[in-house]
C-alpha cells in the first residue's frame, strides 16, 4: 500500500492489496433481474476478500498448489471469492476445468455440487443472506466467512509466474491474468472514473479480466447487470450508475469495452 496514487501494480496480488485504499468509492454495483440493488464500497470489499482469505489460509489450510473450483454464478459474492482465491496463492478453475487437477475447495451455486471435499454454496442473495439448498456434505458461505478476521494478512505469493487459472486451452499465470486486465483497464481510464456496465459472466480469465479486474486497474467501479434485464432497464440503469463505457450488452452513447 506504499505506491503513490495512481502507479500500476506491479503484480495481480498488489492490486488485490489495493482494494481498500479509497475505502468510500463503489467498487461494485449488482442490479438483480428483480431490481434488487448492492454496492460494495472498497473497504467492504477488502474486508469480504480478507474473511475468504482467512477461510482458506487459516481454517482450510490451503494455500500455493492449491486448487479451487469456482463455479459460482456472476454477482457480488463471485468478487471476494475470486480476489480471496487469489491473495491466499490459489489457483482458480471454471466450468472448463481440465481433468487431473481436483479441487481441495468448491464454491457452487445453490443445487449444484463438486468434486471438492470442502464446498462452499454461495446464496446470491444481494445482502449476503444464507443459501437454504445446502447439502450434507456442504457448507454455506455466508456463514462460514463472517467470523473470519478483517485483516488479510501477507499475500502469500509473490512475482506473476505462478498459476492463477488453469482452464482447457492450458494454465495462465498471474502475470497474464494481469496484463489481460490493464489492457481491459487502459480502455476504460480516458474516463476519470470509469464505470462500466456489464452483463458478461465473469468467466476465468477473460470475463473476469475485462470486467472486475479492469475495474480495479482503472481505479473505477464496475456495475454487474443480470443479462435478462430488459434494455429499457438497462439504459435507465446506466443513466442512474453513470455508465461510461459498457460489455456485454449495447446502449447509445456509451463505447463498447
Amino acid at each position: 500500500m506504499t505506491e503513490p496514487a495512481g502507479a500500476r501494480p506491479a503484480s495481480l496480488t498488489e492490486l488485490i492489496g489495493e482494494v481498500g485504499r479509497e475505502a468510500h468509492r463503489p467498487v461494485l454495483v449488482c442490479h438483480l433481474s428483480d431490481g434488487a440493488r448492492t454496492e460494495l464500497s472498497g473497504a467492504s470489499l477488502a474486508n469480504w476478500t480478507a474473511k475468504v482469505a482467512g477461510l482458506l489460509r487459516d481454517e482450510l489450510v490451503l494455500g500455493p498448489g492449491d486448487v479451487a473450483a469456482v463455479r459460482a454464478r456472476t454477482g457480488w459474492q463471485l468478487a471476494p471469492v475470486l480476489l480471496g482465491c487469489w491473495w491466499t496463492g490459489l489457483t482458480v478453475t471454471g466450468a472448463d476445468a481440465p481433468a487431473g487437477h481436483d479441487p481441495s475447495v468448491a464454491f457452487v451455486d445453490p443445487g449444484d455440487d463438486a468434486d471438492a471435499d470442502e464446498q462452499f454454496v454461495l446464496s446470491g442473495h444481494p445482502l449476503g443472506a444464507p443459501a437454504t439448498d445446502v447439502a450434507d456434505h456442504q457448507r454455506d458461505f455466508t456463514t462460514a466467512v463472517l467470523p473470519q478476521s478483517d485483516q488479510p494478512g501477507a499475500a502469500a505469493v509473490s512475482g506473476g509466474g505462478w498459476i492463477a487459472a488453469r482452464t482447457a486451452k492450458g494454465p495462465v499465470t498471474a502475470d497474464e491474468l494481469l496484463r489481460a486486465a490493464q489492457a481491459s483497464g487502459d480502455h476504460l481510464a480516458v474516463a476519470e472514473r470509469p464505470v462500466l456496465l456489464s452483463t458478461r459472466d465473469w468467466t476465468v480469465p477473460t470475463g473476469v479480466a475485462s470486467t472486475l479486474l479492469a475495474c480495479l486497474v482503472a481505479g473505477g467501479t464496475v456495475v454487474q447487470c443480470a443479462a435478462d434485464l430488459p434494455a429499457d432497464r438497462l439504459a435507465g440503469i446506466a443513466r442512474s450508475e453513470r455508465a461510461t463505457a459498457t460489455t456485454g450488452v449495447e446502449i447509445a452513447g456509451l463505447a463498447p469495452l
